[in-house]
């Protein structure tokens, strides 16, 4: 059995407090941490700077974590240039 999170930071959150879940999930031994792909706050919520970037969020939890799996649940190609979101994705 492989157990997989999904953190959903698009409600406004830090960086910092999604990689100390991050590294916490691998400790613990889960396979796989995903992540949204919202470009905008769905719902009510903090009206601060608005959700992480997923692609952005995915290499740096690459650089801060070392064997835990990391994806996003969805990246939807109307939010990015299909050229630019497979290169972000080869990257991370």
């Amino acid at each position: 059995m492989t157990l997989r999170l999904l953190v959903e930071p698009q409600q406004g959150t830090t960086y910092a407090a999604v990689a100390a879940f991050a590294r916490e999930a691998e400790r613990l031994g889960f396979d796989a941490l995903m992540t949204s792909d919202h470009l905008l706050r769905i719902g009510d919520g903090d009206p601060g700077p608005g959700p992480l970037h997923a692609w952005t969020t995915l290499a740096g939890l690459a650089r801060d974590t070392e064997r835990i799996r990391l994806g996003t649940m969805m990246s939807a190609a109307t939010f990015h240039q299909p050229a630019v979101l497979a290169l972000m994705a080869a990257q991370v």
